[in-house]
């Protein structure tokens, strides 16, 4: 039996699915863990979304997914809380036969998997230095009710976009929007943080250089190795392509390899402690022309 943790998809379908070859992929005995961002900008989307609805059918405790900003997106730009960008390719699936389907899939992802018997988690930005696994866990679930009542949802998905609150706070109220927007920010847009631990966004398009030169610096850089009673875990996180998946933290695993960007695609398997790729076949120039800005 295998656990294996799939960085960011983006829809793009022909490496996935190779990457299951060649991880010889056995429902019945491994599992699948994806770390959110399965479309957005990508050449398949839908096909993409398909070959997950039908693993999630036949191998339903075997295959998981956490949420990402882009399936975030997706979800606002479905309830018309957000207007589609032609270069996210969201229109296929928007249009899809069976999307019903593939929102409820969605509505049953969280922004954290915890496997508590392997010792795992799973987040698609990461999760917050102040916070221990079972912080992280509460959080995590006080959102997906939030992202499954028709209401609240409609809030949370219409006013995610925010860059505040930039820190948590623990006398933020679980039904005020401000808590709602800083958890949904951390396990998906988080990237760099100041030394106070305020999330920073104005870093975006920078390297990890030239934001430790203004005292910057990678999230997992803080704090000590996430723990639940007293007991480390591997933590897995997405997100991050222009990191490269360079990641120098213990029991912390950067999985990102930026296959929409042309780089490859790539599966951590947790048993070996292990990182197998294959290359991607996106053609950047073709995809800059068919989705343009």
């Amino acid at each position: 039996m295998a656990t294996y943790i799939i960085g960011d998809l983006h829809g793009c379908f022909d490496e996935f699915e190779k990457l299951l070859d060649k991880i010889s992929f056995n429902g019945k005995k491994d599992q699948i863990i994806f770390t959110g961002d399965l479309i957005g900008r990508g050449p398949k989307p839908l096909e993409t979304l398909n070959l997950i609805l039908k693993l999630k059918k036949d191998y339903t405790n075997s295959v998981f997914s956490v949420l990402g900003n882009h399936d975030l997106n997706f979800l606002a730009v479905y309830y018309k809380l957000k207007e589609a960008k032609r270069k996210d390719n969201l229109d296929v699936v928007l249009k899809a036969s069976n999307i019903e389907k593939i929102i409820d899939f969605y509505k049953g992802c969280e922004l954290l998997y915890v496997d508590h018997d392997k010792k795992l988690a799973v987040a698609h930005a990461g999760i917050y230095p102040k916070w221990t696994i079972d912080e992280a866990l509460e959080h995590s679930m006080a959102v997906s009710s939030v992202l499954n009542d028709d209401i609240r949802s409609q809030l949370l998905l219409s006013n995610m976009y925010a860059d505040f609150p930039d820190h948590y706070d623990p006398l933020l109220c679980e039904s005020d929007m401000c808590y709602w927007r800083f958890i949904v920010s951390s396990f998906t847009r988080m990237r760099l943080i100041r030394t106070n631990l305020k999330l920073d966004y104005g870093h975006k398009d920078c390297s990890v250089q030239e934001a430790v030169k203004d005292d910057i610096y990678p999230w997992f850089n803080f704090g000590k190795p996430f723990m639940y009673k007293k007991e480390p875990y591997t933590l897995c996180f997405g997100h991050w392509a222009a990191l490269k998946a360079q990641c120098d933290r213990e029991n912390i695993i950067a999985l990102d390899t930026g296959c929409i960007w042309g780089d490859r695609l790539t599966a951590y398997c947790l048993e070996t402690n292990s990182k197998i790729s294959v290359k991607s076949k996106v053609n950047l120039d073709s995809l800059r022309k068919s989705y343009p800005a």
